[in-house]
């Protein structure tokens, strides 16, 4: 029977123990990434209004609701890199929960109801990172993409490349997909930037090329751990 003193220990389940352990998920990736020669790591929690922005660390509004990490200079063909990396955020919730288990098992900690949802969570976020699904912002579960891998199939992190440039001769910018195979017309350069940016963050990893007054820049979406 729940009672009304057990409400605030679900505020604090939510608010509390779920970002602890998405915190352990993420640097389960972001320490074998580093391992492995990654630069530029850095832990996302949560999404919305950036709160705290940091070199490693970025917290936003929403700190509770998931996370994910970035980091460079990892090969999409580096399978075996790849794979330990996907695989480090299941390997850490698990680890972290096994830790726990042996010792409350030891009577070196009291079992509690926060104990019980720590392990709870953990679980939760073993099973839905290793089932293979995509989310509707364009990444997969980690599961997914480890499965894939194992099939020696790289589709899922290979870069798909976008640019968008002035056609002088149409007079309107143009946004093509691999090598200018795919072309849409767009007559307004805030409309097609906008919407560059979009097609570029839904098909991660992705890199989007601005060619604008001779000069160009790049912005990288990367497959990001989640």
């Amino acid at each position: 029977m729940i009672e009304f003193w057990d409400i605030p220990k679900l505020f604090i389940a939510f608010f509390v123990i779920l970002p602890l352990v998405s915190l352990i998920h993420e640097l389960g990736h972001v320490i074998i990434a580093k391992i492995l020669g990654a630069t530029n790591v850095k832990i996302i929690i949560g999404s919305g209004r950036i709160l705290l922005n940091t070199r490693i660390f970025e917290i936003r509004k929403y700190y509770f609701y998931y996370g994910y990490c970035y980091f460079e200079n990892i090969d999409d063909d580096s399978r075996w890199k790849n794979l330990f990396i996907y695989s480090g955020g299941i390997l850490a919730n698990i680890f972290v929960a096994v830790l726990l288990i042996y010792v409350m098992s030891g009577d070196f900690l009291d079992t509690t109801i926060f104990t019980y949802q720590f392990l709870y969570f953990s679980m939760y976020y073993v099973f839905f990172a290793l089932l293979p699904m995509s989310y509707p912002d364009g990444n997969y579960s980690d599961g997914k993409i480890i499965y894939h891998l194992l099939k020696r199939n790289h589709q899922l992190l290979q870069q798909k490349r976008f640019q968008l440039w002035f056609d002088t001769d149409d007079k309107c910018w143009k946004l093509s997909v691999e090598n200018r195979d795919q072309i849409e017309e767009l007559d307004d350069f805030d409309k097609a930037y906008e919407i560059a940016l979009e097609q570029a963050r839904t098909s991660r990893p992705s890199k989007l090329e601005v060619i604008k007054e001779n000069t160009s820049h790049f912005e990288i979406f990367p497959r990001s751990p989640i």
